[in-house]
């Protein structure tokens, strides 16, 4: 039995996953750990990865490579994403993961992402031999990707990223409202091209990954501690995530914070987060999102695999 790891380096967060292939072929889960360091922080006014974001994230890796050790032999496979793909100081990043935390980092363009991000959120999701839309909120960017049994076949790649809107969009906690309107505005501008986009067929289920998703499955369902089985494949109406919103637009940051659910350094992301995932369900007329807690890492695993 061998062991694969996989590093996903986002915008926002820094996950880990560990999966032993068995001798039957499957897949046991080992390891999982992730980590907020908001890397792509100010990236639209900078761009470029700030020192301290990065000595942050540098330390997570050196941390996840400690804990590969444990379970050598294994192959590690280690992506950056919108954050250093976009940074003027990327290779700076790259070389300092390498030297420091010994991990050898491959920045992935969108259409890497998005096709790894798929056959990572449709494993192990019962019933998605349909048309399908997927989507990968991220800190800097989100992906949208149509598919049709299990196959792209279309797909786009935008900047709506929670960090990057947040920073240009959200400043008031509980939420001022014209600050919320232009958000809205621009959310719906946007997400009317992506539809444009992918009008090769209309979905007839909408999938959602990442952490905004599934943090909103975890507040609707009371998930704490955070249990990825019970998240996996749980589903969320339009009007349920529009009163998860609402709720969460109302408190401030304390308060959102003070809420189980809810990962510290998530607090402030979650509005954006929460309004991009109402106007995609707005905009491509979908009123049920199925929630993935697999993605990019376990697509990561599977590709390696393959």
């Amino acid at each position: 039995m061998t062991c694969v790891a996989s590093i996903d380096i986002g915008t926002n967060t820094v996950r880990l996953l560990i999966l032993e292939t068995k001798p039957d072929g499957s897949l046991r889960e080992v390891s999982q750990v992730r980590a907020i360091t908001r890397l792509g922080k100010g990236m639209d006014t900078e761009k470029k990865l700030l020192g301290d974001r990065m000595d942050e994230t540098i330390s997570v890796l050196t941390k996840f490579r400690d804990e590969c050790r444990k379970f050598e032999p294994l192959t590690i496979r280690a992506v950056a994403t919108s954050a250093v793909r976009e940074a003027g100081n990327q290779k700076d990043f790259v070389s300092r993961a390498k030297k420091e935390a010994g991990l050898e980092i491959d920045v992935i363009s969108w259409e890497e992402e998005a096709d790894l991000m798929v056959k990572g959120v449709l494993w192990k999701l019962p019933n998605i031999e349909k048309d399908i839309l997927v989507f990968d909120i991220g800190g800097g960017s989100t992906e949208f990707i149509l598919a049709r049994d299990r196959r792209i076949i279309s797909s786009i790649g935008t900047q709506l990223g929670t960090v990057r809107l947040t920073e240009k969009f959200i400043s008031h906690h509980p939420i001022d409202v014209n600050e919320y309107k232009a958000l809205e505005t621009h959310l719906r501008r946007e997400l009317n091209v992506v539809k444009e986009k992918l009008s090769v067929f209309p979905p007839e289920v909408l999938v959602g990954t990442a952490g905004t998703v599934t943090t909103l499955a975890a507040i609707d369902g009371n998930v704490y501690p955070y249990d990825p089985e019970t998240i996996h494949g749980r589903s969320l109406t339009f009007k349920r995530v529009e009163e998860l919103l609402e709720d969460l637009k109302n408190k401030s940051l304390v308060e959102r914070s003070a809420m189980r659910a809810i990962e510290k350094g998530r607090e402030d992301l979650i509005i954006v987060g929460g309004a991009l995932v109402l106007e995609t369900m707005r905009v491509f007329e979908c009123n049920l999102l199925i929630v993935s807690e697999h993605g990019l890492r376990e697509g990561l695993v599977l590709d390696t695999l393959s």
